[in-house]
């Protein structure tokens, strides 16, 4: 059985008070705050979305002050996740620093995979500037009261809309659901608009319409499970399942009719084929992390670079709870070289050196960088992100041992409801009855 979680951090009401302080310049003088690792290359291993390249462009400024090279090996989404998983049942001491998306935490910890990092924290309480990282971002890369990593690579989802296309038309960013499907219908299939459709989702079976239901959830006015709502001081003290409530059962709903307004073949769409859709100027709004902006705003892979908005996501009623997602960076429990890696994570998550990740690409998680000028001169969807961890609620989705599976099982059966291979109510019974049959196999649930 889980150990109860202890309470998370609320949803930011003080993060405004904090703003001020964690703005201040560190003045770190690393010749002292780090160590020299000469012949050694620190092996990190992450996910390749958007943000690895910012690391990649960043990662070199440790070596002149530790000697010590740092090599990124990027991998997608489920490759990774079982990768890093095998390399730590098999003992494999061949990285030294992973990456791990927030809601896998439960699970790599109770896998003895990555080590606390509560008692280093404590020895570079200037350096960590924890209160500086946004509540929900400190709160995936914490699991019951336990600082497991930093939260370098934090994404809010967020709603991107096409400047040029909605002034032509005289509208307006949506805020509610109705709006949004107005919105997504006028844009589609419009001789106004040529070759445009409304909008596109995360469709595609697994992980990805998985995920996608856990975003909107708590926007459509439901919780995902029993004890998990807004300012919960216990969210996995029931974990009953609710996805056939009559909210779930709308919010599919939602998702299967806002499919007549998107490309053909969106029932299979994905993370990069929704973004890289938006970037082609296929579509004229589209919801996703606030990191894929970059693929949207690159003159050299986008036919919309500066021609488009962020705003706060739509919701049933107009208040937002936005989606927290994104990464953590953790010490490999079989490393041998922990202190090194340490010392590039704090390095690396540092106010001075996260700026710099900021404005070669990387989604900022500290408030001091979210809130800073330049970066905010060079991605303008980081004001919207501030507004965004306002209301955000850090257990949007499981962060449990068994949330990689619960996840892929809930995609299928929404993306049933999407095709049409099952109505919305029948695929959330299937739904809720296989994950009720999980959580009390794997001790979750009674």
């Amino acid at each position: 059985m889980m150990k109860k979680m202890l309470a998370t951090l609320a949803s930011g009401s003080i993060l405004a008070l904090l703003t001020a302080a964690s703005a201040n310049a560190q003045n770190v003088d690393w010749s002292k705050a780090l160590g020299h690792y000469p012949n050694l290359t620190l092996s990190v291993m992450s996910e390749t979305d958007p943000y690895i390249d910012a690391i990649k462009a960043t990662k070199d400024g440790f070596t002149p002050l530790t000697g010590a090279k740092v090599a990124v090996d990027g991998y997608g989404y489920d490759a990774l996740h079982n990768k890093e998983l095998l390399g730590c049942s098999q003992n494999d001491k061949s990285y030294d620093v992973m990456l791990i998306d927030g809601i896998w935490l439960g699970e790599f910890v109770e896998a003895s995979c990555v080590d606390s990092i509560n008692d280093r924290i404590k020895k570079d309480e200037q350096i960590v500037a924890w209160d500086d990282f946004t509540s929900q971002g400190a709160g995936q890369a914490t699991w019951e009261g336990v600082r497991y990593c930093l939260p370098v690579a934090i994404y809010y989802e967020l709603l991107f809309y096409r400047t040029d296309l909605f002034a032509q038309a005289h509208k307006e960013a949506p805020k509610t659901f109705a709006e949004l499907t107005d919105t997504a219908k006028f844009f589609t299939n419009n001789p106004d608009f040529p070759g445009v459709y409304g909008y596109a989702m995360n469709n595609a079976r697994g992980a990805a319409a998985g995920q996608q239901f856990f975003e909107w959830i708590f926007n459509a006015g439901g919780i995902p499970w029993k004890s998990n709502y807004i300012g919960s001081k216990d969210p996995y003290a029931d974990q009953t399942p609710m996805f056939n409530s009559p909210e779930g059962v709308a919010l599919v709903q939602l998702f299967k009719d806002m499919l007549r307004y998107e490309p053909p073949g969106a029932e299979g769409y994905a993370w990069d084929e929704r973004a890289n859709a938006f970037a082609a100027g296929k579509l004229a709004m589209i919801n996703d992390w606030s990191v894929r902006a970059q693929i949207a705003n690159d003159p050299k892979t986008s036919k919309i670079a500066g021609k488009f908005a962020s705003a706060l996501m739509a919701s049933r009623d107009g208040k937002p709870v936005p989606p927290i997602g994104g990464w953590v960076m953790c010490i490999n429990s079989h490393s041998d070289h922990k202190d090194a890696a340490w010392d590039f994570m704090k390095w690396f998550a540092s106010k001075e050196v996260h700026k710099q990740y900021a404005l070669a690409g990387g989604t900022p998680s500290r408030l001091s960088t979210i809130t800073d000028a330049d970066v905010q001169a060079k991605a303008p969807w980081t004001k919207t992100i501030f507004e965004a961890q306002k209301t955000a609620w850090t257990e949007v989705r499981p962060r449990h041992p068994l949330t990689f599976q619960l996840i892929d099982t809930l995609g299928v059966e929404v993306n049933k409801a999407i095709i049409g291979e099952l109505t919305p109510k029948a695929a959330m019974d299937e739904a809720n009855a296989k994950i009720t049959e999980m959580l009390k196999s794997g001790g979750l649930l009674k």
